[in-house]
């Protein structure tokens, strides 16, 4: 009996420690080590904005008594911490940002790093229309970079994870903050239209995690630590996050910024055609013009010599459809010609008086 009560003992504290071990484990879990591998790359986009600010008077307080001249002001810069959240994803300390982050700002300073460095940046180019910046590290001495995911490649209800700085100017701490949700849906359309100032907010990817003011530009990243989609916009009628909150699919943010890191900028996609809704045409005319079919886009114009027009596309074809995609009036064709880039392979399905054909050629870019 005696000896074996050491024995005992030793089995106890084995399977306690066991336990202890097997409890650190869980909690260390996909999401953790996700937040751990993405974080150390986030940064927070520090701005300085033009301020008015009124410069005194000897005479202010006789103003209004005499001629005097009235009320003076300088326009200054004045500095505003954390108004959005990047991520570098590169060695050379190139950052992903939103557009609309340092839209209209007088220079974006620099960035704050979850470790604290504060590093100066200066702006490679942005995209209006797809609300994609790309920001450089001027001394980018070993710096934390992302790895990408395939936005391409999501499941829906797979783990959502938005990183950024959140209301920043009120918190004045680096690190990041993390909400945890799934991705709710995959090619959501949230604009209406695509013309001069609007948007390319298509084809978004829909999270339930939680996105506020401050987290613009931020990353949203898988269960393996990969970012797929740039956090965007939210719908919320308080400002607050209620669940709805849109992302941009990487894979586009990462080809608008290689183009902005190449060229300065992205070069704009151009098909050189132009249509007209076939709902929106008087039957006289649809007669005329032997259209067979009760949907689509007719080709009104097309301009000769491009490519469409050498793949054989011509005045009075209907478009029914756009590199897999059901066209119903031309804002469907805008959506799919704008997310295309120079290259890029254009497929078409076309109703020729009642004849369907398939045409395929290659996007150009505009020339202004």
């Amino acid at each position: 009996m005696t000896r074996s009560t050491p024995i005992l003992v030793i089995l106890c504290v084995g399977a306690f420690t066991a336990r202890a071990d097997g409890i650190a484990d869980s909690r260390r879990n996909a999401i953790v080590t996700s937040i751990e591998r993405a974080a150390p790359a986030v940064v927070s986009v520090n701005v300085a904005v033009r301020a008015q600010r009124r410069v005194p008077s000897l005479f202010d307080e006789y103003w209004g008594l005499f001629d005097v001249p009235r009320l003076q002001y300088q326009v200054q810069k004045k500095r505003m911490n954390s108004v959005g959240s990047g991520f570098i994803f590169d060695a050379r300390g190139h950052i992903i940002t939103n557009y609309h982050v340092i839209e209209d700002v007088a220079e974006v300073v620099s960035v704050t790093l979850p470790d604290g460095r504060e590093l100066p940046v200066d702006v490679v180019g942005a995209d209006e229309r797809t609300d994609v910046a790309v920001l450089r590290v001027r001394d980018a001495q070993q710096v934390p970079f992302v790895g990408f995911g395939d936005s391409d490649d999501l499941l829906t209800g797979e783990w959502a994870i938005a990183i950024g700085n959140p209301f920043g100017t009120l918190m004045k701490d680096p690190q990041p903050t993390v909400s945890v949700g799934v991705v709710s849906a995959n090619h959501r359309r949230v604009s209406s239209s695509i013309g001069e100032g609007e948007r390319l907010y298509q084809g978004m990817i829909q999270t339930d995690a939680a996105i506020n003011p401050g987290n613009s530009g931020g990353p949203l990243v898988n269960s393996h630590g990969q970012v797929i989609g740039v956090n965007t916009m939210i719908f919320s009628q308080s400002g607050g996050s209620v669940g709805l909150g849109f992302a941009i699919p990487i894979n586009r943010a990462r080809r608008v910024a290689e183009e902005i890191i190449q060229y300065g900028r992205r070069r704009d996609p151009w098909a050189g055609f132009k249509v007209e809704d076939v709902q929106s045409l008087p039957p006289a005319i649809l007669q005329e013009l032997n259209v067979q079919v009760d949907r689509g886009c007719i080709v009104r114009n097309i301009i000769k010599g491009v490519p469409a027009h050498q793949a054989g596309l011509q005045p009075g074809d209907v478009i029914v459809e756009i590199n897999g995609n059901r066209v119903d009036n031309a804002t469907d064709i805008d959506f799919v010609i704008w997310d295309l880039f120079d290259g890029d392979r254009c497929k078409l399905r076309v109703d020729r008086q009642g004849q369907t054909g398939a045409i395929e050629f290659t996007i150009r870019e505009l020339q202004r």
